[in-house]
């Protein structure tokens, strides 16, 4: 499972999956990683411990500090995990 498709299944909505997608195609991997990060932040989507993991994971590849993505540490929610 790719974090898109959590994402998805967590409730993020059409467009901005769609925007990710897109971001992919064109291997605009950090530009994709952002939209969905900072979208599942805007529009305070409750997310879970493994969605969380893969950001930490991802954004570990990246190379990106903690401070890029610990913004979503209060949307993680006990009853999803």
């Amino acid at each position: 499972m790719t974090l898109i498709n959590l994402a998805e299944q967590l409730g993020l909505n059409e467009k901005d999956i769609t925007n990710a997608k897109e971001c992919l195609e064109y291997n605009e991997l950090e530009l994709s990683f952002d939209c969905v990060i900072t979208q599942i932040h805007e529009y305070d989507v409750a997310i879970n411990k493994a969605f969380y993991s893969m950001v930490t994971a991802i954004a570990s590849e990246l190379k990106l500090p903690a401070n890029e993505y610990d913004f979503l540490i209060p949307l993680i929610k006990k009853e999803l995990s």
